[in-house]
């Protein structure tokens, strides 16, 4: 087994040009493999000559501390060995350090993608892997179906001390967070973000910045994240999405993300910081 610590550094790659002896994390019903310690499993391949697991196929990830590293998925007649559970991905949140989170993620994403393209939708046939990209293929019009990403935008709006929190209908008990949405086809993610806050609260902003990005699995999105101020109007939740929205002073904030878990808690963590220096 490799041993888990904040020292790991992931290389998400697409062809593996080493040598070295890989190493393996494993996939049932986009659920991982882990101790019932919760603690995450990573097994070389000695771990894995004398288990009764079996295994699909295996999906080249990239480089985990310069080892090769590959995705194994179970197959649904396989018993989970009896030191182990399978534990879904957001149960791992803030519990792995960044670079294996970095690697579930690419693992979830890339399993979804392959399960979701075995066959042409031109044609029907069954597709294939292609031999030197990632992306399965199929004759029928030389198709290539690479892997997709759904890029959105995630957004902390601001009016001097008070910060624009939201109320998701799926969110638990006091917990509220910024706002975010998906970027439509044709459109830039400025406009995403006009479009988004005022169709959620009926709020316009100006003053847009970049701030950053982060992978979220949950599933195949790429969220842009940006801080922006208030412009006008009054928060109206549009009653389907968001229940309840409203401003809150920077002092005073109820239950929210935490930044080593989501861009939405780096984005407030970020702005509590420029407040208080």
């Amino acid at each position: 087994m490799i041993s888990i610590d904040n020292n790991l550094v992931f290389t998400p790659e697409n062809i593996n040009t080493s040598s070295d002896s890989p190493v393996t994390i494993i996939l049932k019903n986009q659920e991982f493999l882990t101790s019932k310690a919760s603690e995450f499993l990573i097994y070389e391949n000695d771990d894995l000559k004398w288990s009764e697991m079996q295994f699909k196929e295996k999906e080249f990830i990239g480089y985990l501390n310069n080892k090769p590293c590959f995705v194994s998925e179970l197959t649904d007649e396989s018993i989970v060995s009896k030191d182990a559970v399978l534990t879904p991905l957001r149960n791992l949140l803030g519990r792995i350090p960044d670079a294996l989170f970095t690697l579930c993620s690419r693992s979830i994403q890339l399993s979804d993608w392959k399960r979701n393209n075995q066959f042409c939708g031109m044609c029907g046939s069954r597709m294939i892997k292609h031999a030197t990209e990632r992306a399965m293929y199929c004759e029928c019009n030389n198709l290539m179906i690479y892997p997709r990403i759904s890029p959105c935008i995630i957004v902390l709006v601001t009016k001097g001390e008070e910060i624009l929190l939201a109320h998701n209908k799926n969110f638990p008990g006091n917990f509220y967070s910024t706002l975010a949405g998906f970027i439509e086809a044709g459109e830039s993610a400025e406009s995403a973000i006009h479009r988004e806050i005022y169709e959620e609260v009926k709020v316009s902003v100006k003053n847009i910045n970049y701030f950053g990005s982060q992978s979220w699995p949950f599933p195949s999105q790429l969220m842009l994240g940006y801080h922006a101020e208030y412009s006008e109007g009054e928060i109206k939740p549009d009653g389907v999405e968001i229940d309840k929205a409203d401003w809150f002073n920077y002092k005073n904030l109820p239950q929210v993300p935490t930044g080593n878990i989501s861009i939405s808690g780096q984005l407030i963590e970020s702005y509590l910081k420029k407040m208080s220096s």
